[in-house]
């Protein structure tokens, strides 16, 4: 019996980069110049399926939340329009990839359809399919961190329009699977012993696809390189070591960074994933001998294996099957761009609702609005995009109102704003944008 291992070939050299002209416009008193994106256009998938040992039988079906919005014939939140190519004779097949864009569809938030580009083949021995961004974007939209490339379903989302203008193409996510593969195609989550869950590959390479991807190589000498034209990946602006060094913070490239690489001891610090883990930064599968494919762009397979957050770990065996994204992997998400569907993923008491931050993005000072009028105390924490806690004040709320002052001399990017409740220590985290 065999175990498929998720090797993911993490958007190498060659790469096309290019930077776009800047275009411009003249209005009544004053040009203005519109923002156009950097891109760059991968020439290996993101991640690539490979056979492997046997694994165990785990079954991990979809949330409640999910089942329910599609047994009930409920609303996605975001609408995948996918192109089947060879697909024709195996209409279980076709069934399957649908079953797994729906869950897809049921839980992440977009205005622009996701486009899919799916092809049922026959690939080489032992590969079982492969899926990857056609391309990624910078952007400068007030959600987005400036200098960073995002995945082009996500770019979408965040801007709200299509990327096709500087892209060439309408494609969001190439995918190929192995029409020889002994699959099973069966929608609920129980593949036998000796066959492989369809579904579950499914969303595990849309889920790279739409973003769950880092940018980091080590080459044989041991040197390590994360950068694409010195701009990183949304995914990398979220990692950092043991001892809270960024891994953005090392030298690119260098063998610093290749030991870092190979050091099994990176985490992912997204505020709401860390929430989604008790407060524990998830851990990244990082074997000390650099695993091209499988390092680093997955969660740690020892940690997570058999878990419901185990749908983006490097491997999955015949017999397993998990057709739930994951509370920690949706938190990432959330934390990347995405919107989840249904609401924030917070696992904190506040209703998120009835909290008011403005402005935002703000410029000198920014104002917390709660739903009640209390006068209770709080501790705010400002923290940036590497984790790094760079403010922290003790308030106590005038009519449910709270505000931070002298933001001036902080830096133009994306943070996070941690409200703590002093008294009974419940807590939120918000997204907010400096100018």
């Amino acid at each position: 019996m065999n175990k498929i291992t998720l090797n993911m070939n993490t958007f190498m050299k060659p790469l096309s980069v290019f930077g776009l002209l800047l275009c411009s416009f003249v209005g009544t008193s004053q040009e203005v110049l519109d923002f156009v994106p950097e891109v760059y256009t991968p020439t290996e998938p993101a991640c690539v399926f490979y056979e492997g040992e046997f694994n165990g039988f785990i079954s991990i079906p979809r949330s409640q939340n999910v089942i329910q919005k599609m047994q009930g014939g409920g609303t996605a939140c975001s609408t995948f329009i996918v192109t089947y190519n060879g697909f024709e004779s195996f209409p279980e097949a076709q069934t399957a990839f649908q079953f797994a864009v729906d869950i897809w569809s049921m839980s992440i938030e977009s205005s622009q359809p996701i486009r899919v580009d799916a092809t049922f083949a026959a690939l080489s021995p032992g590969v079982l399919g492969s899926a990857g961004s056609n391309s990624a974007f910078t952007s400068n939209h007030p959600d987005a961190i400036p200098n960073v490339f995002y995945a082009r379903a996500l770019w979408e989302k965040i801007e709200d329009m299509e990327s096709d203008t500087f892209g060439g193409v309408t494609i969001d996510i190439n995918a190929n699977f192995s029409s020889t593969a002994n699959w099973y195609f069966g929608l609920d989550a129980n593949p036998p012993g000796n066959q492989t869950d369809f579904v579950s590959v499914v969303l595990h390479e849309l889920g790279h696809g739409l973003g769950f991807f880092g940018g980091a190589s080590v080459d044989g000498a041991g040197e390590g390189e994360i950068r694409f034209n010195n701009i990183p990946i949304v995914y990398d602006t979220f990692i950092q070591n043991g001892t809270g060094d960024a891994i953005l913070s090392f030298t690119d490239p260098s063998i610093a960074l290749g030991d870092q690489l190979t050091g099994n001891d990176l985490f992912n610090i997204s505020a709401i994933s860390t929430g989604q883990n008790g407060g524990v930064a998830p851990k990244l599968y990082l074997p000390t001998s650099w695993n091209q494919g499988s390092s680093y762009s997955h969660w740690d397979e020892s940690t997570f294996n058999g878990t419901i957050n185990s749908l983006m770990t490097f491997a999955i065996g015949q017999g397993e099957a998990n057709h739930n994204p994951g509370p920690m992997t949706l938190g990432f998400f959330e934390d990347m761009g995405w919107s989840i569907c249904g609401g924030s993923l917070t696992v904190e008491e506040f209703d998120l609702a009835g909290i008011e931050v403005s402005p935002n993005p703000f410029m000198s000072s920014i104002t917390v609005k709660l739903a009640n009028n209390f006068s209770d105390d709080y501790t705010l924490d400002l923290i940036d995009i590497n984790g790094r806690v760079i403010l922290s004040e003790g308030k106590t709320a005038s009519n449910g109102s709270l505000t931070l002052s002298n933001l001036d001399n902080l830096t133009s990017a994306l943070y996070f704003m941690k409200l703590t409740n002093v008294s009974n220590g419940q807590s939120i985290t918000k997204k907010i944008v400096k100018k």
